[in-house]
């Protein structure tokens, strides 16, 4: 299993970076990576159980359910569909405050591919896009909340 990890320190509260992290209507003003973003099954809002489908600009899909919605704290996901090459993936964002008006953003990612290739081969390429991916996200949560706060 891959295990990708990156975090960075956002000049703003931990409440207004948590929220903008999980406002599907800001979210493509900062985050990179989505092309599409929808949530399933009739859902209106976040919660725990509710299915979001995220599609890449790169193309890829995954449909994943929320686990843990813990504001302003946490945000943790898990694939319930998604790529051919990907067996199973979770993720969560953990928002901790340093103080009143900065906060340390982390995201992490675990990841298992299916048996393609080598799994630490097939694994270690999963990890080097997720990885790309993880970086461009938090920076741009970091431009989007410093410009907002």
């Amino acid at each position: 299993m891959a295990i990708v990890q990156h975090q960075l320190v956002i000049n703003a509260p931990q409440a207004v970076v948590y929220a903008a992290s999980q406002d599907y209507a800001v979210r493509y003003e900062w985050d990179p990576f989505p092309e599409k973003i929808e949530l399933l099954d009739g859902a209106t809002e976040l919660a725990v159980g509710v299915r979001t489908r995220v599609i890449a600009k790169s193309g890829l899909r995954m449909d994943v359910e929320f686990v843990q919605l813990a504001a302003p704290v946490r945000a943790t996901i898990v694939m319930t569909e998604g790529p051919i090459f990907i067996k199973s993936f979770a993720g969560s964002w953990v928002f901790k405050p340093i103080d009143a008006s900065t906060t340390q953003a982390t995201f992490r990612y675990a990841i298992k591919t299916k048996a393609w290739a080598l799994p630490p081969v097939s694994e270690y390429l999963a990890a080097l896009y997720f990885r790309r991916a993880v970086v461009a996200r938090l920076r741009g949560l970091k431009q989007y909340c410093e410009r907002m706060a």
